[in-house]
Formats: C-alpha cells, sequence, structure tokens
C-alpha cells in the first residue's frame, strides 16, 4: 500500500487494485491499494487523428484546451469552435473541432505525435519539430527565494492523487505573491502542465510562475514560455536542452527546490 492510514473512497482518476504486501522472504499477505489510472487519450482535430497520448483520464477538456494552445494548433481559446469527449473500448476520443485555416496549418506542420507519459517528443517525424522556435518573452524578475519556497510547500501540500496513490505529477500556478491560483494532476508531467495551461489560459499574468513537481524538461519550457509566463519552477534538476532553451526566451528557470537550496538555472533578472 501507498499509504499507512485506511484506504478512502479513490478520487477520480485513482481506482482500487488488490495487491501483495511482501514483508519478508516468507512472510506476504493481500491487501488493497489506491492505483493512478493511465489511459491512452486520443486527441483529433476535426476528425482527423493527430495524437495518443498516454494520460489521467481526468480534465480532459483543460487538456484539449492546453494541448492546442502549448502545442500552436490554435492562437487562443475562441479557435476552438467545440470539445467532444467520449469513451471509446480501448481509451477515450477527444475531438476537438477548429476553423479552416488554422486546420490547413495543422496538416502543414507534419507533426505526429505517439504519447507516452515519459517523453512529450515520441514520433515526431521531424527534427527541426523537436526543436520549435519561439519568440522570447521580455525580460522579467525572478521570484524571490521566499516565495518559490513557499509555493513548493503549497504544491505538496495540495497534491491530492499524489497522496493517495503516488505515480503522478503535479503542476501548480501561483501568484507574484506565492499565492496558488489552481493545480492539475497526471501521470504525464507535460499532461499535468496542458490541463493546468489549459484552465487559466486566460487568466494567466505574466508575473505569475508555474510550480512542477518533475525536471525540468526542454518542452516543459516551451509550453510555460508559449503560454507567456516568465518562471518556472520545479522540484528536480533541469537538462541542458531546457537551459538553453530558458536561456533564448528569457524564462526564468529554478530547480532542485529541496530544504531552501534553489538552484538558478536561467535567470533574466534577481528579485
Amino acid at each position: 500500500m501507498n499509504r499507512d492510514s485506511k484506504l478512502d473512497k479513490p478520487l477520480e482518476g485513482v481506482e482500487e487494485r488488490t495487491v501483495v504486501l511482501r514483508h519478508s522472504e516468507h512472510l506476504q499477505s493481500a491487501a488493497a491499494d489506491h492505483i493512478a489510472q493511465e489511459v491512452p487519450i486520443a486527441i483529433a482535430y476535426n476528425g482527423e487523428s493527430h495524437a495518443v497520448m498516454m494520460a489521467s483520464p481526468i480534465d480532459l477538456n483543460d487538456f484539449a484546451i492546453g494541448f492546442s494552445i502549448t502545442e500552436r494548433i490554435i492562437d487562443k481559446t475562441a479557435d476552438i469552435r467545440a470539445i467532444d469527449i467520449r469513451q471509446a473500448s480501448q481509451g477515450i476520443t477527444v475531438n476537438i473541432q477548429i476553423g479552416a485555416e488554422l486546420m490547413q496549418r495543422l496538416k502543414g506542420k507534419r507533426r505526429q505525435l505517439s504519447g507516452r507519459s515519459g517523453c512529450g517528443i515520441c514520433g515526431i517525424t521531424e527534427l527541426a519539430a523537436a526543436l520549435p522556435i519561439i519568440q522570447p518573452l521580455k525580460m522579467a524578475p525572478i521570484p524571490s527565494h521566499s516565495v518559490i519556497d513557499h509555493a513548493v510547500k503549497v504544491l505538496k501540500k495540495n497534491q491530492m492523487l499524489q497522496d493517495q496513490c503516488g505515480a503522478v505529477h503535479c503542476a501548480g500556478v501561483f501568484n507574484a505573491s506565492g499565492e496558488l491560483l489552481a493545480l492539475r494532476e497526471d501521470v504525464g508531467r507535460h499532461n499535468a502542465l496542458d490541463k493546468l495551461i489549459g484552465s487559466q489560459v486566460n487568466c494567466l499574468q505574466p508575473d505569475f510562475f508555474i510550480v512542477m513537481s518533475s525536471r525540468a524538461s526542454h518542452e516543459l519550457v516551451a509550453k510555460v514560455a508559449i503560454s507567456g509566463i516568465h518562471t518556472l519552477v520545479t522540484i528536480s534538476a533541469a537538462t541542458s536542452l531546457a537551459i538553453d532553451l530558458a536561456e533564448k526566451t528569457n524564462l526564468n528557470l529554478v530547480g532542485f527546490v529541496r530544504d531552501k537550496r534553489q538552484i538558478i538555472y536561467a535567470s533574466a533578472g534577481l528579485a
């Protein structure tokens, strides 16, 4: 079991399974445990298949919006005419209706994803598509040490799915004072971020910042920069490509935030 306390009713996106607890070579017992659901989410635009992402089957309307924005398939939420979410035999289908011009632009990108919870660019057909050109952000100060330290603690306290079953990532958006505004969880870190951005896309301000429970990959940096947010904070380390992209886009990138220690990988300016 992931938790010592008695199991509560599974949250949405969690299911109960019977597992075996092994205490030693000769002692084991059956027990109930909470398990994070991971299902194929087939994303289509105007009925044409675009990607299959392995994700938690929750907040899928937010996911559709956030994915469409951060993948630059649409420019604004008003570009989405309708979102149709349906249960399929082996997963869930999400069909997003967009205008003819945007659909033609999408076809021109020639980008096909075979999404996985651990990799956001698996299946891209061209190398150039893996390293998109992003307009640099305006220079902005990095949040103070105390604000980031507080935000990370708040994020950890509000990870409900993680607390119940483990195995999920979390993304939260905070205002400049370190107040939590919204939070999303998913088995995939990219999915969690897309869901968060999709839920808040019309409310985001440049001085807000995003905190994530994962490492910082280049794609997370890209998605945050595309959303217009100037700072990304991650609990774990950053990759070299993430740092390179953060520097090119003027994004503040802070990682390895643990026990008051913070590593500033890229910064447009200290507060």
